[in-house]
């Protein structure tokens, strides 16, 4: 039996070798940035909801109590903000896990009066919503989960955040 000899590299082909390795180690990071940069693109929303506020000044006075959505654009691309609701889920599984089945779902009709929907929403604005705290979000706040959903232009599901109401 014979056994055949080992290729024997040369220099030359040894130099190619390497940087071609090198080079697909690069376009392999490379492509992967790139997939990196286009998913983390686009508009990025923060979104703050705080019960039990009162508005002070103004020539009227007003007793109402409001829940104030507050949301942010930290992302690199502006949006539009094309709605706020809420949604009601009577269990934790329901509002975490199957997060479109809601026991009660409402749209707020004009929470902002000097930002109106639709809100063209620019990179690093602020928008500030406003929504009545009535008995019925408070019982829903207090005896389930009570989320504000903030929609805008490319945001699919919403956004939104949970409203906690200490007993």
């Amino acid at each position: 039996m014979s056994f055949a000899t080992p290729y024997v590299f040369n220099p030359n082909e040894l130099w190619t070798l390497g940087i071609a390795a090198y080079a697909a180690v690069v376009a392999t990071f490379v492509l992967g940035w790139d997939a990196y940069k286009w998913l983390a693109s686009g508009a990025k929303i923060d979104l703050s909801a705080s019960a039990g506020m009162k508005l002070v000044g103004g020539a009227v006075q007003d007793s109402k109590t409001y829940i104030s959505v507050t949301a942010w654009n930290i992302g690199d691309q502006p949006t539009t903000i094309t709605n706020l609701g809420g949604m009601y889920f009577d269990s934790w599984w329901r509002a975490y896990i199957f997060r479109r089945k809601a026991a009660k779902a409402f749209i707020v009709n004009q929470p902002s009066q000097s930002q109106r929907i639709p809100y063209r929403f620019e990179v690093g604005d602020q928008w500030i919503g406003l929504t009545d705290q009535d008995d019925d979000i408070l019982k829903m706040a207090k005896d389930g989960y009570l989320f504000m959903v903030l929609y805008t232009a490319k945001g699919g599901r919403g956004h939104r955040v949970r409203i906690k109401i200490r007993a």
